[in-house]
């Protein structure tokens, strides 16, 4: 099957990094199909929920998935004695319970193939955290769980590759505006190519995991940072 005929279902297509995402797929000839919350007239849109939508229902029936990629979610500040309990279970809906209801709805119907692909966009937040980060964190290291489950039981039962993408910063708008000068200054300083990852990367990054590029690697959380996690400053 060449790419031309393949198709990637895409949430959180909106984003700052799923729009690069989107782009990547489709330069390399892919039909991208993308869900989202609120309709922007877009071509091949979707508006959640997948299970009322007349347009999901009319685009599935043509065929499934060979590629799935969940780029949704939230973020939040917050410690553990500023948390509430509520606010945990929004952000574990909104970083997972949202990608397990899909995965279980798009497989009940049969929608992802054998060895098709899932890239789950996470964070660095993953396996690092920083102060005030508390409820992200615990809900980005719940996707590395997820990640790997997904691998092994979707390896075993469809030979579905899984991974996750972990991006550090990334050069946006709201990073520009979010870090001082000082802390951005830090982060480049430790970062060994000296300058920040762009969302085309990321992008990048997810059409290497998601395509039929992509032969042999599954339950891997990829990080995508220019070095730097591993970076170290005394």
């Amino acid at each position: 099957m060449s790419s031309s005929s393949k198709r990637l279902l895409l949430f959180g297509a909106n984003g700052a990094l799923g729009a690069p995402t989107a782009k990547a797929f489709r330069s390399h000839g892919w039909k991208v199909f993308t869900v989202v919350r609120t309709a922007t007239n877009a071509p091949d849109e979707i508006v959640l929920p997948l299970s009322e939508s007349k347009k999901f229902a009319e685009i599935s029936a043509e065929g499934g998935f060979e590629s799935v990629v969940f780029a949704q979610g939230i973020n939040m500040n917050g410690t553990v004695m500023t948390t509430t309990a509520a606010d945990m279970d929004r952000l574990f809906q909104a970083n997972v319970g949202f990608v397990i209801e899909h995965v279980q709805f798009l497989m009940g119907k049969d929608l992802i193939p054998k060895k098709g692909k899932i890239v789950i966009m996470s964070s660095l937040a993953e396996v690092f955290t920083r102060k005030e980060k508390m409820a992200y964190s615990v809900t980005k290291a719940a996707v590395g769980g997820l990640v790997r489950s997904l691998s092994v039981d979707l390896g075993r039962s469809h030979q579905i590759l899984v991974n996750g993408i972990l991006p550090g910063v990334v050069d946006t708008p709201m990073s520009r505006t979010g870090l001082t000068p000082d802390q951005m200054a830090n982060v480049l300083e430790a970062t060994p190519v000296g300058s920040l990852v762009l969302p085309e990367d990321v992008g990048n990054s997810v059409y290497l995991l998601g395509s039929d590029l992509n032969t042999g690697i599954s339950g891997q959380s990829l990080l995508v940072d220019n070095a730097f996690s591993v970076t170290f400053l005394p």
